[in-house]
């Protein structure tokens, strides 16, 4: 996909400097200036954390907590969008130093969800940016809305025999926001993930799709995320924990849409209920049976052979015999074969074009071609790739995609770069 900027977890990287969790990491190109990040001295509970631009300049300067595991939560909804939370927890050792880091807490906590500090407003800043560079590689009209933040200490309690409970508490701090757009809308499902690019995940770190209102999962890339139930299709959420690294398009899950199936379902289960099944039946026989007579008595009924002669005198041209008008009509109501282009699958068309270009083109070229939408393509060259079919290479901001045999000779494989 040619994309304005890097999508996907490079956006989840820059939220995630903004609060702290991440040390000293080197961002893509967003479309200005790369940021850095100055890593939060480790001996404060409590620490700055800066992010700077490339000539020194502050993007994001904020006061903030050291986590233990940061979890990206992202629902989608029916109507495409998702909801995006941001979880990070900091738990406190049963230690003598527990109550003074739990008191640090609840003051940041408190100060947090009272007031918009610079770590909320960072957050919706960067939210607001990352959309728009979704948008303008997908051509959806992305936007983030619906902010919302919390803080609180959570305890928890586990069963320790003769003695009784033992409580731990965590500090967690969540900031959400809504993705329009997000997913790619069909007749019968819903297809997220085209956003993602080169999602490198931490050892501390996990992103959870859940499905919600009535989606159903149809299926899930990469297929070892872990969920409860004794199906995919009964499971409400999937999780991948890290440490690890997707390629473009992944994670990617697939929904089944509520009422795509239901609707007909649903007339059907009416029918029978108001006992008008053989009813229907009959109508459309007799319906059937009623344009059979029509077509066969103006072909064959009588006067068939004097409409036709009078056709013929009124033209002064000698009409065919009415016999082999019959066997030309009923020859021209056949449905004309196939062409080859329209017997042709979408995967078909791609290799094809690939082939005219040489074995090589660059991909928004097989946009252009195609006349595709980019997340249509994009979503389609990643099966082709990894049923072997083509190799993408990156070089810039495009990529190349080439058959085999084809390929640049600088380099190995579609991820040398």
């Amino acid at each position: 996909m040619n994309r304005s900027g890097s999508v996907g977890f490079v956006g989840l990287v820059i939220l995630a400097l903004v609060t702290g969790v991440c040390g000293p990491i080197a961002l893509a190109d967003t479309g200005s200036a790369s940021p850095s990040v100055t890593e939060p001295a480790p001996t404060e509970t409590r620490s700055a954390t800066m992010v700077t631009q490339a000539d020194g300049s502050p993007l994001v300067t904020q006061e903030t907590q050291d986590f233990d595991n940061t979890t990206f939560e992202i629902t989608v909804h029916e109507n495409g969008s998702a909801t995006w939370t941001f979880r990070y927890e900091r738990r406190f050792a049963n230690d003598d130093n527990a109550t003074a880091a739990r008191e640090n807490f609840e003051a940041f906590a408190e100060e947090f969800e009272a007031n918009e500090t610079d770590l909320y407003d960072g957050f919706t800043n960067q939210s607001r940016t990352l959309t728009e560079i979704g948008g303008q590689a997908t051509g959806r009209e992305m936007d983030a809305t619906n902010f919302r933040r919390s803080a609180q200490v959570e305890e928890q309690f586990t069963a320790t025999g003769a003695t009784g409970n033992e409580s731990t508490a965590t500090g967690v701090v969540e900031m959400s926001f809504t993705w329009t757009e997000f997913g790619v809308v069909e007749a019968d499902r819903i297809v997220v993930g085209d956003v993602f690019e080169s999602i490198p995940l931490a050892s501390n770190q996990a992103i959870v799709i859940e499905a919600g209102g009535d989606l159903t999962f149809r299926s899930i890339e990469p297929d070892d995320g872990q969920y409860a139930g004794a199906s995919l299709e009964d499971a409400e959420s999937v999780r991948w924990s890290g440490q690890r690294e997707f390629i473009d398009g992944r994670p990617r899950a697939v929904f089944d849409r509520p009422g795509a199936a239901s609707n007909a379902a649903g007339l059907l289960a009416t029918i029978s209920s108001l006992g008008l099944g053989w009813y229907l039946v009959g109508a459309l026989l007799c319906a059937g049976i009623g344009v059979a007579a029509v077509v066969w008595y103006r072909r064959r009924g009588p006067g068939s052979e004097k409409v036709a002669a009078t056709a013929s005198d009124s033209t002064g041209d000698s009409a065919p015999p009415p016999a082999a008008a019959d066997t030309n009509d009923e020859s021209d109501g056949e449905p004309e074969p196939l062409s080859d282009e329209e017997l042709m699958t979408d995967e078909d068309r791609v290799v094809t074009l690939i082939q005219e270009n040489g074995g090589r083109m660059k991909q928004v070229n097989i946009v252009e071609e195609t006349g595709w939408s980019k997340s249509k393509v994009s979503m389609l060259l990643s099966d082709m790739e990894d049923d072997g079919t083509i190799s993408k290479l990156r070089v810039g901001r495009e990529n190349i995609i080439s058959l085999e045999g084809f390929e640049p000779e600088a380099t190995k494989s579609p991820f040398d770069e």
